[in-house]
């Protein structure tokens, strides 16, 4: 199966072109699912010829795997921006809840096509791409380090994956699938006492002794 698009938009032109496509994809998927979604019906949407289509995308899933990867940039770029207005003098759970914060708002992004990617695609191999997942996971590492004093796992890589997993699969089973009246913005209240719990945890060393750190929140 063919994912990659048939030529990259590198004019502006092009690129307003590919833009028109993928928001005709998302209002067709949204509306009809997967299983009904075709290319002839995301021309219409675009309201251009599927010849035209077809010189940017090779086929839907072509369409899809774009659509995906644009609309994870655009959640890493709301994510970023957040975490760098972050203040330099907050606290490990003023900031993380700022984070928490910024991690609901991605993921209230586009709710409905959000919830169809995460839900329908992951059978079909269309991961988000490396540099993605890299830029959550340097966001989050950066915020670790400023509190690198406060903070008892002796590995920061493996804390700032770790709560990547975590706040991903907490707040999508919430904000995306979650029960009936769970309003996504208590989301935060409740994750934030779990993620500075993992940080703070008093650890043990390889000799089995605790170690008795003064972590503050």
């Amino acid at each position: 199966m063919k994912l990659q698009p048939r030529k990259e938009p590198r004019q502006a032109r092009s690129r307003a072109m590919v833009d028109t496509i993928l928001d005709a994809m998302s209002r067709v998927l949204v509306e009809r699912g997967y299983a009904k979604t075709n290319t002839n019906l995301v021309a219409e949407s675009a309201g251009i010829s599927v010849g035209s289509l077809y010189q940017y995308f090779p086929n839907k899933d072509a369409l899809i795997f774009a659509l995906r990867e644009r609309h994870a940039t655009r959640m890493l770029a709301l994510f970023e921006d957040a975490v760098a207005h972050i203040d330099d003098a907050g606290t490990l759970s003023s900031d993380f809840d700022q984070v928490i914060s910024a991690v609901v708002a991605a993921h209230l992004l586009e709710p409905e096509l959000n919830r169809i990617l995460e839900e329908e695609f992951p059978a079909y191999n269309l991961p988000v791409s490396t540099e993605i997942r890299q830029g959550f996971f340097e966001a989050i590492h950066r915020v670790l380090e400023k509190h690198r004093d406060s903070i008892t796992t002796p590995d920061l890589d493996l804390a700032a994956f770790v709560l990547q997993r975590m706040l991903k699969a907490l707040i999508k089973a919430v904000v995306l699938t979650g029960p009936g009246g769970v309003p996504p913005g208590s989301v935060r209240s409740e994750i934030l006492p779990a993620v500075i719990g993992y940080l703070t945890l008093p650890r043990s060393d390889h000799s089995g002794h605790s170690d008795q750190s003064d972590s503050q929140a």
